[in-house]
């Protein structure tokens, strides 16, 4: 998402559901995703989120990205 190309993502305080849309070629893209950690193509995408620093990454999304990724993680390793 940058200027002239609007979009949003966000996700459910208890991290149940992940609703994410933009703006693309044609029409809006739209993704709705449940349970969003059990998703190998989400968890890809937000890793690659949290990693690419290109000329239209958003820092603040990055962050949030790889804040999400490192609780994930620290759930897991609870939970074991």
């Amino acid at each position: 998402m940058h200027s002239g190309h609007p979009g949003f993502g966000m996700m459910a305080l208890d991290s149940s559901v992940y609703v994410g849309a933009s703006t693309g070629e044609t029409g809006i893209d739209v993704l709705a995703v449940r349970d969003p950690d059990r998703s190998e193509n989400v968890l890809r995408h937000l890793e690659w989120i949290a990693r690419h620093d290109g000329r239209f990454s958003n820092r603040e999304e990055r962050q949030r990205a790889a804040a999400w990724l490192a609780a994930r993680c620290f759930d897991r390793a609870l939970s074991e």
